[in-house]
């Protein structure tokens, strides 16, 4: 019974090992990618105003226009389109930010707030941290794109666990060299559990970190929702976006 029972751990520790080389073949280079990208992402706020750098600091005399003649004269300088949206300038002396559409295009108008005239226009989808946004999340690629990224991000999960579980400890019953690491057993298990301990720290909070992506791709947003949804936890309306 024993050498079948020992047989049987061989066999599941061989195929936990199998499914996470896989895993790690099929989703590292996406996990690369997304670390790279998101890590970028993080510093739109700083990166977009130094793009606005040349319409944050205008020279203004004379009177000041309204929000709607501002709001007019950006529609007109993009022919057949209408208002969708206007953004409070960051500071007195910069351009007005006006979003307006096409179909299903839209395009962001910098105004000069006292003669009115546009100094700059750009679509939307053409701007730098919108193009690392889809980057991000979709590959360029649209929906296909993103459901690669999230099968990416779900394999991560798989190579995460497996991991985990190929490297536990066996034989301790106790979380030191696990959880934390031992000071007073000599300098070579201090550094063994420096690195075992920092792998299972990352591996919780890349967990975590997934888990509270995942919500805005396509399949497990709707799942998300749908749970939600079950357990009347669903709001009026959602705060995430999906796809």
């Amino acid at each position: 019974v024993q050498a079948n029972t020992e047989q049987q751990n061989r066999r599941l520790y061989r195929a936990i090992w199998r499914w996470h080389f896989y895993a790690g073949i099929f989703c590292i280079p996406f996990v690369l990618w997304l670390s790279v990208t998101g890590s970028i992402y993080l510093f739109r706020p700083q990166i977009e105003r130094w793009l606005d750098r040349p319409y944050d600091h205008l020279h203004l005399e004379g009177t000041r226009a309204t929000p709607e003649q501002i709001a007019r004269a950006a529609v007109a300088s993009v022919p057949h389109s209408s208002l969708h949206y206007y953004e409070l300038p960051p500071n007195p002396d910069a351009a007005a930010r006006v979003v307006v559409g096409v179909g299903t295009k839209e395009f962001r108008v910098y105004v000069h707030p006292v003669t009115l005239k546009a100094l700059y226009i750009i679509n939307e989808d053409h701007r730098p941290m919108t193009l690392l946004a889809h980057l991000h999340g979709q590959l360029l690629a649209g929906r296909l794109g993103s459901s690669i990224v999230e099968l990416a991000a779900s394999w991560a999960i798989v190579l995460l666990l497996t991991g985990l579980y190929l490297w536990w400890p066996r034989q301790t019953e106790k979380l030191a060299g696990i959880l934390w690491v031992r000071r007073r057993k000599g300098q070579r298990i201090f550094w063994r559990d420096l690195h075992a301990v920092t792998g299972v720290w990352v591996s919780g909070c890349a967990l975590f970190l997934i888990l509270t992506g995942l919500p805005w791709a396509n399949n497990w947003g709707a799942y998300f929702k749908h749970v939600r949804e079950i357990t009347g936890t669903a709001a009026l309306q959602q705060d995430w976006a999906t796809g």
